[in-house]
C-alpha cells in the first residue's frame, strides 16, 4: 500500500498492492510458519496452474489481480490440506500469513496519507470511490446507499472473490480477504482524522452485502 499526491496536491490513499507484493510474502509466511522451505515451490506451482485455468479477457486489470490473489488462497489451502487437515486451524494459519506481512506497512501508509490530508474524510471517500473501479473492477457490484458530506457507504452487493472461491468449494476462505481490510481500517483514528469506518457484516459471514461505512464525527 502506498500514498501519493495528485495534481491538486490532495493526498490519495491506495489500499492495494501489486500481485508480487501480496502473493510472495503470503507464500513465504506460510513456509516459515510451517518450518518447511520446500513448501515454496509447491505453492507457486499449484498457484500458477490454478491462475492459468482462470484466464479471462480483462486479466490485465483488477479482475486479473483479484484472480491472482484468490487463486493463491486456493492453492495454499490445497497444498496444506494434508499437512493441516483441520479446516479451522488451516484457516487461521492462512489468515495470519496473508494479513501479518503487510499489516505495519499498510497501517503506516494509510495513517500518513490521512494525516497529510486537509480533509481526511474527503480523501478516504475519494479513495473508496476510486477503488470500486481500479481495485475491484467489473466483476464486483457496488451500491452507495449513503453518499453525502457526512456519511458515505460503499456497499459490495456481489463479491467476485466469494464467487470464485465458492466455485472452487472454498467459499469460507473469503473471510481471510475480509480480515486483510483491518490493516487499513485500523489506521483510522476518529479523534485525529474526524471520521469513523466500519463494516457491520460481510458476504463471507452470511450477510447480504459488505457495507463499508465512513461517517464524520463531531470535533471533540
Amino acid at each position: 500500500m502506498t500514498h501519493h499526491f495528485g495534481s491538486d496536491d490532495t493526498p490519495k490513499v491506495h489500499l492495494d498492492s501489486d500481485n508480487d507484493v501480496v502473493v510472495d510474502p503470503f507464500f513465504a509466511a506460510i513456509s516459515a510458519k510451517c518450518g518447511d522451505p520446500q513448501l515454496l515451490p509447491l505453492l507457486h506451482e499449484r498457484h500458477e496452474t490454478l491462475r492459468q485455468s482462470q484466464r479471462v479477457p480483462d486479466e490485465s486489470g483488477p479482475t486479473g489481480t483479484n484472480i491472482t490473489v484468490a487463486t493463491a488462497l486456493v492453492a495454499a489451502d490445497r497444498v496444506l490440506s494434508d499437512r493441516i487437515p483441520d479446516r479451522e486451524q488451516r484457516l487461521e494459519l492462512l489468515e495470519q500469513a496473508l494479513v501479518e506481512p503487510l499489516a505495519e506497512m499498510t497501517q503506516e501508509a494509510t495513517a500518513a496519507a490521512l494525516d497529510a490530508a486537509d480533509d481526511p474524510f474527503e480523501a478516504m471517500v475519494a479513495t473508496a470511490r476510486e477503488r470500486e473501479t481500479s481495485a475491484f473492477g467489473p466483476r464486483f457490484v457496488f451500491a452507495r446507499p449513503a453518499d453525502n458530506d457526512v456519511e458515505f457507504i460503499s456497499e459490495v452487493q456481489h463479491c467476485f472473490f466469494h464467487e470464485l472461491l465458492t466455485r472452487h468449494e472454498v467459499g469460507h476462505l473469503t473471510s481471510i480477504l475480509c480480515a486483510f481490510d483491518a490493516n487499513w481500517m485500523d489506521a483510522v483514528i476518529p479523534h485525529r482524522h474526524g471520521f469513523t469506518v466500519d463494516r457491520a457484516t460481510t458476504i463471507a459471514t452470511g450477510g447480504a452485502s459488505c457495507p463499508f461505512r465512513f461517517r464524520r464525527v463531531a470535533p471533540s
